[in-house]
């Protein structure tokens, strides 16, 4: 250990040497962690710009925090150190950022066995410069590589699935055949604590979205994140529909302090992947005006919205929107001849007039009660959510207007 409270130019230089000799022969960030360690005789703890472990070295028996993070939240954009407090045994650490080039990468914290470092900081910040360049060159290859893939795949820069196979093959990617995108953003963040719990919701979205069905992608878009989760099967897909609404709930839980809101697109093939993600940001556009609070909505279950949202839709997707809304009644009446269909649009057509609709079909009262629950059931819409009617009141007009095309 070097005894001054401050080292000289030659102790400065000895040490950056040792830095150099390590990075030259591939030590990376644990070992350059080791080797300020070493000097100090203190803990050392390397944190990512997600708070992730990168390295913890020279603890022995010492009480480290697990995390600097709490201790440098609103801590001054600059290069200036900052001190680590233990509640009742005063200073207990110092912590440096960590940056690849201007970008932020991470925390280099330092808890002495007993003075702080202050008079070292220099070493401090040498350590930081080095395992900045490691984190960088570790980001800027595979990391950046295979983000660069996500980047092309969502700009449809792909025609051909295989093509997309091989290139995310060579990039160290094992593509699904499908994906269902998931979109999250937070909403009322102070500035102050913006980037933590940004770090949080990533998280906290991946936690809750994990699956055995391969790796999830994250990408950043506008203030939130999008996820593409491998769905090679529906019940994959359905899973993920479940696990994205639980998002929410799994934030309160933290105590996150803001509203999240979210969508979630239909199961894509990779391909195409471009669909969902689209269909999961509209999703969370049309839950954020129309919905309010904190939710994550799948698209399907948006009814007519979407079509209305982007406007100017064509026969041929209104037909579709149609079809997919009644099909399951029409099956049903197909299957145990009934008339689902006939009872609900001559339910619309009396306002709603139970008592009308019944003496209209010639059935009790009771059978008309019994039939709509059967729809709702069935079609997945609440006849007693205004939202719900919207969607199926639209689906008959539709209906109603194109009869030639059913």
């Amino acid at each position: 250990m070097i005894e001054s409270a401050v080292m000289s130019a030659d102790e400065l230089i000895e040490f950056a040497e040792g830095l150099a000799r390590i990075a030259g022969t591939g030590g990376g960030p644990k070992a350059l962690a080791a080797h300020l360690a070493a000097l100090l005789e203190a803990a050392v703890l390397v944190e990512d710009a997600e708070w992730r472990h990168v390295a913890l070295t020279g603890a022995g028996g010492r009480a480290v925090p697990p995390s600097c993070r709490d201790a440098v939240a609103g801590a001054p954009k600059d290069e200036r150190p900052v001190r680590i407090e233990t509640p009742g045994s005063g200073p207990s650490g110092v912590a440096v950022r960590i940056r690849g080039g201007d970008a932020p990468m991470g925390w280099l914290s330092v808890f002495p066995a007993s003075a702080p470092a202050d008079g070292r900081v220099g070493a401090l910040r040498l350590t930081a410069a080095a395992i900045g360049v490691e984190l960088s060159r570790d980001a800027g290859g595979g990391k950046n590589r295979r983000k660069s893939f996500w980047d092309r795949l969502i700009a449809r820069a792909y025609d051909d699935p295989i093509e997309a196979k091989d290139d995310a093959s060579a990039r160290g990617i094992a593509l699904a055949s499908h994906y269902v995108g998931v979109a999250i953003e937070a909403e009322g963040l102070e500035e102050s604590v913006a980037t933590v719990k940004m770090g949080d919701l990533r998280r906290i979205a991946l936690e809750t979205l994990r699956s055995g069905s391969g790796d999830i992608a994250v990408l950043e878009r506008g203030g939130g994140f999008v996820f593409l989760c491998p769905a090679p099967l529906e019940v994959d897909a359905a899973n993920v529909r479940t696990a994205a609404t639980l998002i929410p709930r799994a934030a309160a839980k933290t105590h996150f302090g803001a509203k999240i809101v979210g969508g979630i697109g239909r199961a894509a093939e990779a391909v195409a992947a471009h669909r969902t993600v689209d269909e999961a940001r509209e999703s969370m556009f049309i839950a954020r005006r129309l919905f309010g609070g904190s939710r994550v909505i799948p698209y399907d279950d948006l009814g007519v919205y979407p079509l209305l949202l982007r406007g100017g839709a064509t026969s041929a997707e209104l037909g579709t929107f149609s079809d997919r809304i009644l099909a399951p009644l029409r099956a049903y009446d197909e299957k145990h001849q009934t008339e689902l269909v006939r009872t609900l649009r001559l339910y619309f057509e009396v306002g709603q007039n139970v008592k009308t609709a019944a003496a209209e079909l010639s059935v009790h009262r009771h059978t008309v009660f019994y039939r709509l629950r059967q729809i709702a059931e069935i079609s997945g819409h609440d006849l007693d959510s205004a939202h719900d009617q919207l969607t199926l009141r639209t689906a008959m007009a539709i209906d109603a207007l194109n009869p030639h095309e059913r």
